[in-house]
């Protein structure tokens, strides 16, 4: 992968997130009252996860072409991870706080 590629496709993680913390937004009006303190929480671990997450992405933007085969599989494993990782809490997350109906 080169490095462009690792950009764009770490950008599209980034956009998911960003999806996602918006539904997360809109769907507050959806948890119950005494879980609502919580959730926010949770969506305020998200938000800060996307700042991390941009602003490693502009230090890997940073890296030099001849310095990119260093770390391109460390970049490439990391955004995986954190992509793999907050989709499934993600879902744990609006399971746990959905209204009982």
């Amino acid at each position: 992968m080169i490095k462009q590629e690792f950009r764009q496709r770490a950008q599209e993680i980034l956009d998911q997130l960003e999806e996602k913390i918006d539904e997360m937004k809109q769907g507050i009006s959806n948890i119950a009252e005494e879980a609502r303190d919580e959730y926010a929480e949770q969506l305020e671990k998200l938000k800060s996860l996307r700042d991390e997450l941009a602003e490693k992405l502009t230090t890997f933007d940073d890296i030099a072409e001849s310095r990119w085969d260093v770390v391109r599989e460390s970049a490439i494993s990391f955004f995986s991870k954190v992509s793999e990782a907050w989709k499934e809490d993600f879902e744990r997350v609006k399971q746990a706080f959905r209204k009982q109906e």
